[in-house]
């Protein structure tokens, strides 16, 4: 074992001090984070951008998620349609109607959702790229939110666009309502299944008792017969928390 001296550690940090300060006055001289790691850019373009450009791709992976639920809710509408229950307002009994119904309503909110959300989708594709500060591309290159709309096609094969009015799309941040309000749509239709389910599955003795989710979990170690509807739970407290995104 090599032990040094607090002489030679100082030396030492001395020595990585003084070559770090080198190295930094070099990156300075032939790489300047303002005059060329941020050439043509500013925060008031990049980050909305790059917030559009991840908001596009995670929207298109819940838009595939939402055609599977949509594709196994009709199954099962198929599959329940001979399937006779009560039909409820106010939790009171009203007129019969079937399981199959039910599942192919649950279908049709997740459908319209679907529509909603590509809608909403679209305009993540619309960038103020070039715009710098304020949206008249100041300091930036004539060509340069050409080049990006091209790089950003050969990265991700997607047609993002810069905004006819760089200036509008620079201090407009409707898309982004516009977004948040369709995710909050989806949210209250997923709550409502979720609580549907969690009714029509109460009891087993006292409750409606009309279906039997799967029992994803032991029961309670002083209830071994009750097992609490918890897949159902976790995406009603999902749904809360989109819907209370934007209110925070």
């Amino acid at each position: 074992m090599v032990i040094l001296s607090q002489k030679a550690v100082s030396a030492g940090t001395k020595s990585l001090y003084l070559i770090c300060l080198h190295l930094q006055i070099f990156f300075h001289q032939t790489l300047h984070p303002n005059d060329h790691v941020n050439l043509s850019q500013s925060t008031n373009d990049s980050y909305p951008s790059s917030i559009k450009v991840a908001a596009y791709t995670k929207l298109t992976d819940l838009l595939t998620a939402m055609e599977d639920l949509k594709a196994n809710l009709l199954k099962k509408s198929v599959e329940f349609k001979d399937i006779l229950k009560m039909g409820r307002t106010e939790l009171e009994d009203a007129v019969p109607t079937t399981l199959g119904n039910t599942f192919e309503a649950f279908a049709t909110y997740i459908d319209t959702s679907i529509h909603q959300i590509s809608h909403a989708r679209e305009t993540m594709k619309f960038l103020n790229m070039g715009a710098t500060a304020i949206g008249t591309g100041i300091n930036c290159h004539p060509d340069y939110k050409h080049v990006i709309e091209k790089e950003l096609h050969n990265i991700t094969g997607i047609n993002y666009q810069i905004a006819n009015n760089l200036i509008a799309a620079t201090q407009d941040t409707a898309d982004f309502v516009y977004v948040s309000g369709a995710l909050k749509t989806l949210a209250v239709r997923l709550s409502k299944i979720a609580n549907d389910l969690r009714l029509m599955n109460s009891g087993p003795r006292c409750g409606l008792g009309e279906i039997n989710l799967p029992k994803m979990q032991p029961g309670s170690s002083i209830m071994p017969g009750k097992v609490n509807p918890v897949i159902a739970e976790v995406v009603a407290e999902a749904c809360y928390e989109v819907m209370g995104n934007d209110v925070r």
